[in-house]
């Protein structure tokens, strides 16, 4: 008969080893690569709100209305870009995860 307590204690054993395998692949990667990697998320969120707020700037101008159009699409810009960054390091955490599947043979 299989020890249910031996076998999850088991299974929390391998996924810790194999969480422990994927943060130490991650610490490898030099200074250089991390700060690209923050530069591009930065560029991710800035983007869009920057693009968000000299539209709504242009178009505050252009087409004048009761409420801002640049505080308007200074918010739509900003929950663009976190949206974007979201997707980004979603991608990002299943390329990693892929990695250590493949490594480990799972």
């Amino acid at each position: 008969m299989v020890d249910l307590h031996t076998s999850h204690e088991r299974q929390i054993k391998d996924e810790l080893m194999r969480k422990a395998e994927l943060l130490k692949k991650r610490s490898d990667r030099t200074w250089r690569a991390n700060f690209g990697m923050i530069a591009s998320l930065g560029g991710v969120i800035i983007v869009p709100i920057l693009l968000g707020l000299f539209t709504g700037s242009y178009f505050d101008e252009v087409l004048p209305q009761r409420f801002s159009w640049r505080l308007s699409l200074l918010f739509v810009g900003f929950v663009w870009g976190f949206f974007n960054a979201y997707l980004w390091v979603k991608n990002e955490n299943e390329k990693i995860e892929s990695i250590g599947r493949d490594k480990n043979g799972r």
